[in-house]
């Protein structure tokens, strides 16, 4: 076994056995019952080693750096940056030829943005460095659905989670009907560890699910913005096409 199976099962045992021996300890009384932390912790943990049991490390980690970098907004906005500096790159290069490529600042723009101009100043051909952006994309692409897939998992299992709490809640209550003082504990196991699970499905896992998601299409459309004006500079089309097909002003001018 890998050691993030090996330390998937050890937490998911971890977590079983402290709703197993300490069901009945919450925060308090009241509606600080609600606060009970064996079913949040079941809840909370218990989607986290699962993940750990069925995903490679490099997945988990990748996901964890993806989830700490810029917003879905950030990206949108160096796509919009990029489009407005392609847009004046193209125009150049009608006017100037391959040297418009050597003055492009690509300072806050994307990796990708950075490395198609370089190829394009060592005029590597435009065919070759479509090629290689795409394969680059696919390879973006792979990697995101990788988390997404991940996250994904996290959201369906929460709840599942919640589920196995509460099988677990109603075993113990049926074995102990003979005593009627832990009928109570028995039976906030059973409700809470549903109620939790639904609510770390709902409020923790499903926005990180969103992000990804968004993500996954801001950056995707990041490569396919650059694809596409590497083939109008490939067929040498008008700017126009350019500023038409990603809606930004036309401002070609008459040579």
């Amino acid at each position: 076994m890998k050691l993030t199976q090996v330390l998937g099962v050890l937490l998911l045992s971890a977590c079983l056995g402290a709703v197993f021996m300490f069901e009945s300890v919450s925060f308090g009384t009241g509606v600080l019952r609600l606060l009970h932390w064996p079913a949040i912790l079941l809840t909370g943990i218990g989607p986290l080693a699962l993940v750990l049991i069925c995903f490679d490390l490099q997945v988990i980690k990748r996901a964890f750096t993806i989830l700490k970098e810029r917003s879905p907004g950030d990206f949108e906005e160096v796509n919009d940056k990029e489009a407005i500096v392609l847009q004046k790159t193209l125009r150049e290069f009608y006017a100037k030829g391959p040297v418009a490529f050597e003055n492009v600042s690509s300072q806050g723009l994307s990796e990708q943005f950075q490395k198609t101009m370089e190829k394009l100043t060592v005029r590597i051909p435009l065919k070759d460095i479509r090629e290689l952006l795409e394969v680059e994309r696919e390879r973006k692409r792979t990697r995101l659905i990788q988390v997404l897939n991940l996250i994904n998992m996290g959201a369906r299992l929460a709840p599942s989670i919640g589920m196995l709490g509460t099988i677990l809640g109603m075993v113990r209550l049926l074995s102990t009907l003979q005593d009627p003082s832990q009928i109570g504990a028995h039976m906030s196991l059973a409700l809470l560890t549903t109620f939790y699970g639904l609510f770390f499905s709902i409020v923790v896992w499903t926005p990180f699910q969103q992000k990804i998601e968004r993500l996954t299409d801001v950056e995707l459309e990041g490569f396919d913005q650059i694809l596409a004006w590497l083939e109008l500079l490939e067929r040498r089309k008008p700017v126009d096409y350019f500023s038409e097909a990603f809606e930004l002003p036309n401002t070609t001018q008459a040579a």
